[in-house]
């Protein structure tokens, strides 16, 4: 162990070792001090330190100062949030220019005929002890009790009505509140409940919280009655607005159901439970005077007025003769009275300028030709049955004396030109001979006489039809003769032989037939033409008959065609007596639809010559509603009074005046026409069978159009345009998770404004041919997607063929085309199989459309071999819709559909 020690060494570390500090000094030197400065500057040091009494002083100071800056602090926040408050507040923070206070606006929905909108306003008033003054359409309500507001009741007919769902959206439109008012006996039809998936279609009752639930009368005497009908009628109007926390009970007499609602108050709030229906008007009162109506965000960057009085003036003789110019002359209103509109009340949203257009509903955008501030005109009970409050014609409100104008157009004022002059060149029409004035002018009557059946040659026997009897002469003459189809004299013959095998009896059947058969003269004589003959009206009764029966057939052929394509999609049968290459000349291969180039400007019609493009539609939707946040021109707020040129005399004469009458200020270049998108959700609640280009109603935002739109999927790739910008066209819109686009020809619309689509009837209820279904259907809803005139909607096309042969890798495909030609025009086209083989053509065989095609690896004879086409498809040209009925179907179809069914019931 020694040795072992003494081999490892021995080392012994001292513990007692002192260590001194090493000297630290501040500087060494002038120039190491402007080293750790680093170009800093101090303030000279004061010579001498300073007393006790100094730093104790400076250390006060110092805390007042502090102090002061925290009082400071807080005061600043205090004004901030004051701030704040009063912006959201807007419009109803205090009283406007006019020295008056702004009217919170109200729409008032009953769902049922049984509970009406006027009685409910009414019991409202009697709650505060308040009294309401106004004409037919609305009600207004001073409730000095609740920081001295003034309440204005949109009365509006029952949403069970067809005619009632546009006047509803219009009133919730331009509402702050929208208050539902329900049945405590009967149910919400299918009708009213399109009214409210229409209403969460456009955003009211979102996260705003502006919609209030109200039942009338809830069942007295039984208090668990009456509270299950309050939780069912809350469970049901939380479906549609998740917003809604309680149904409030309103009710004329208190006593009657005091115990219902204290019961179902119990159950909700404690501190509530004594609470009679009249306390609970006053709630809804009360709400509605504090509560801060938050709007829709779609609107709220836009001006807006809600009428309050409106005439129509005549232009003056000066004026009338020199006419307005082209741009200043809005589009289809040639031939009528033109004149200027006067329209009074309040500007809300955004500030209204002259230099902008105004947006009238059923009828179009027009020019302001001033702005002028209106006085205040509070309802009073001495002009609340004024007539100048409603509409007149002729005449001005009592309120167009001379002011000083707020808002006067000027150079930068916008144009009624909505359609642009397209390129000739572009469009590949330079070289097109243009039709002359004259060639012009004789086309309807041209058209006319091509329509017509042509007259028979002069010396040519009249040829006599056998027809049913009660066919007019114009549908006889539509009518193909038996004797031009050859199998169909076989066909008869055979069935003469068996009528007479069957003895007399059938003979006299057939007898019979004949006496109530009628010959009619369907040629013309030598001196008198066809076109000349004098059209003949069926009656009502057999009109109506006739678009029953073709409107049922159509129905379940259209529902065939839709299930035939959910089955086999895209999938058509090439023509045997055209050649594939004729009839799909417009179609082209593509080696990926994904990713393949298409050129956006390739072989475009017309019409996108007519059309503005925009190269950055989201850009220029956040510049304008930057823009449309400065207040330019009139406040909003102030009641003014707006003069709209060139207004045609019937927007007053078809207004009715029970429905509101609002005007929405447009921005700049939302008059132009462009291709617009938009997406469709299918209501889930509609079955009906909805094909592109289908005349629908779109409600975009405060617009109705008229539009045939195309269908296309909604990619989600790079915003919405994927890899290529191509998109496949949709022949029908059918319900699912994922929602489509629609694209159609429209006016410009910036911003995420919501969209409803919906079905109108084809005609109106007083018709004599009238649809039998008189409803409006909701198709389905979505919202603005974008304005691109590079978005492709492509059409697919898929020809189909069967393996006559297979070996291997190679198979002889028949079916596909029934020429030789056809086969070496697509020759280039990619083929695919329904198993995922990808194969090419190789090389015709024979002279009947077989075909010899390899593939990437070996195929069934039980495969289906398909060749995919694609073409660009395009929408029609849409309009402001007017609210007539839309034409869908045509009455010359009808009547050629009616002589060829009396035609097949003659032939059998």
């Amino acid at each position: 162990m020694a040795g072992q020690q003494g081999s490892q060494g021995h080392s012994h570390k001292a513990h007692g070792k002192q260590t001194n500090k090493s000297f630290k000094s501040k500087h060494a030197s002038k120039s190491s001090l402007r080293d750790q400065a680093k170009g800093r500057t101090h303030r000279p040091a004061v010579k001498g330190e300073a007393s006790k009494a100094t730093k104790q002083a400076s250390q006060k100071v110092q805390a007042k100062h502090l102090k002061v800056n925290r009082k400071h602090h807080a005061k600043q926040v205090l004004d901030k949030k004051r701030r704040i408050v009063e912006d959201a507040k807007g419009i109803f923070a205090g009283k406007n220019r006019n020295g008056d206070r702004v009217q919170r606006v109200v729409a008032v929905v009953p769902m049922t005929e049984d509970v009406s909108s006027l009685d409910l306003v009414e019991l409202l008033a009697q709650s505060i002890g308040g009294e309401l003054s106004g004409v037919e359409g609305y009600r207004s309500l001073d409730v000095p009790k609740f920081h001295n507001q003034s309440i204005r009741f949109l009365i509006l007919p029952p949403a069970s009505r067809t005619t009632s769902l546009f006047p509803i959206l219009d009133a919730a439109s331009v509402a702050d509140f929208t208050i539902i008012a329900l049945s405590s006996e009967e149910e919400v039809d299918a009708q009213g409940e399109t009214v409210l998936r229409c209403l969460t279609g456009l955003g009211v009752g979102g996260s705003n919280g502006g919609v209030f639930g109200v039942v009338k009368d809830l069942p007295g005497g039984n208090p668990t009655l009456a509270s299950s009908t309050r939780l069912s009628l809350q469970s049901f109007l939380t479906h549609f607005f998740p917003s809604i926390e309680r149904i409030h009970c309103v009710s004329a007499a208190p006593s009657a159901s005091s115990a219902a609602s204290s019961s179902a108050m119990a159950t909700e709030d404690s501190s509530s439970s004594a609470a009679g229906p009249s306390s609970e008007a006053t709630l809804v009162v009360r709400a509605l005077c504090e509560k801060t109506p938050k709007g829709l965000r779609w609107r709220e960057a836009r001006p807006r007025v809600l009428a309050e009085r409106v005439a129509w003036e005549k232009e003056d003789a000066a004026t009338s003769t020199e006419g307005p110019s082209d741009e200043d002359r809005p589009k289809g209103f040639e031939g009528e009275d033109l004149g200027t509109l006067v329209v009074e009340g309040v500007v809300r949203g955004g500030g209204l300028n002259a230099n902008r257009l105004v947006h009238l509903q059923g009828f179009g955008d027009f020019r302001v030709s001033k702005i002028l501030l209106a006085p205040p005109s509070r309802p009073t009970k001495r002009n609340a049955s004024a007539p100048s409050e409603t509409m007149s014609v002729d005449g001005t409100p009592s309120t167009s004396a001379p002011f000083d104008p707020l808002s006067l157009p000027d150079d930068d004022a916008d144009s009624l030109a909505s359609t642009n002059i397209p390129d000739d060149d572009e469009f590949g029409l330079d070289e097109q001979t243009w039709p002359t004035e004259e060639e012009m002018a004789s086309a309807p009557a041209a058209r006319d006489r091509a329509e017509m059946p042509p007259p028979a040659r002069p010396g040519t026997t009249p040829k006599l039809k056998k027809v049913a009897k009660g066919t007019s002469a114009y549908q006889a003459a539509w009518i193909i003769d038996d004797d031009e189809d050859e199998d169909g004299d076989l066909e008869e013959d055979e069935d003469d032989d068996a009528m007479k095998a069957e003895g007399g009896a059938a003979e006299e059947d057939q007898e019979e037939e004949e006496e109530e058969t009628e010959f009619v003269d369907t040629a013309a004589d030598e001196t008198a033409s066809v076109s000349a003959r004098p059209f003949a009206d069926l009656s009502p009764e057999q009109e109506e008959a006739q678009l029953k029966e073709y409107l049922s057939q159509r129905a379940a052929q259209r529902n065939t065609q839709n299930l035939d394509d959910l089955d086999f999609p895209d999938e058509v049968d090439t023509p045997l007596n055209i050649p594939a290459r004729e009839r799909f000349a417009r179609y082209r291969g593509l080696k990926s639809f994904r990713t393949s180039r298409w050129d956006p400007y390739e072989e475009l019609p017309r019409d996108y010559g007519r059309c503005f493009m925009l190269e950055d539609w989201k850009g220029m939707s956040r510049k304008m509603e930057r823009r449309g946040q400065q207040v330019e021109g009139a406040e909003p707020g102030t009641r003014v009074i707006v003069h709209i040129a060139n207004v045609p005399r019937r927007v007053v004469d078809e207004h009715n005046p029970l429905n509101p009458f609002a005007l929405f200020g447009l921005f700049k270049h939302e008059h132009k026409y462009s291709i617009m998108h938009f997406t469709v959700q299918r209501n889930t609640e509609n079955s009906d069978t909805v094909r592109s280009k289908d005349p629908l109603v779109l409600q975009q935002g405060f617009r109705r159009f008229a539009i045939n739109p195309i269908f296309s999927q909604h990619t989600q790739r790079n915003g919405g345009r994927g890899a290529n910008n191509v998109h496949k066209f949709e022949r029908f819109l059918r319900h699912g998770i994922n929602a489509h686009v629609a694209t159609a020809y429209l006016p410009i619309t910036f911003g995420n404004s919501p969209s409803l689509l919906l079905r109108v009837p084809t005609t109106s209820a007083d018709a004599p041919n009238a649809s039998p279904d008189q409803g409006i259907h909701l198709i389905g809803t979505g919202a603005l997607l974008s304005s691109d005139a590079t978005r492709i909607t492509a059409k697919r096309v898929i020809l189909t063929g069967h393996p006559f042969k297979v070996h291997k890798k190679t198979a002889t495909i028949r079916y596909l085309f029934f020429n030789r030609d056809d086969v070496e025009y697509f020759k280039p086209v990619q083929l695919r199989t329904k198993t995922g083989r990808v194969g090419h053509i190789r090389e015709p065989l024979g002279t009947h459309g077989y075909f010899k095609a390899g593939f990437d690896g070996p195929i069934s004879q039980l495969d289906t071999v398909c060749l995919t086409l694609y073409k660009r498809c395009f929408p029609k040209w849409g309009r402001v819709w007017d609210g007539r009925p839309l034409p869908v179907v045509n009455k010359q179809d009808v009547q050629q559909h009616a002589a060829l069914h009396e035609d097949e019931v003659d032939m059998a």
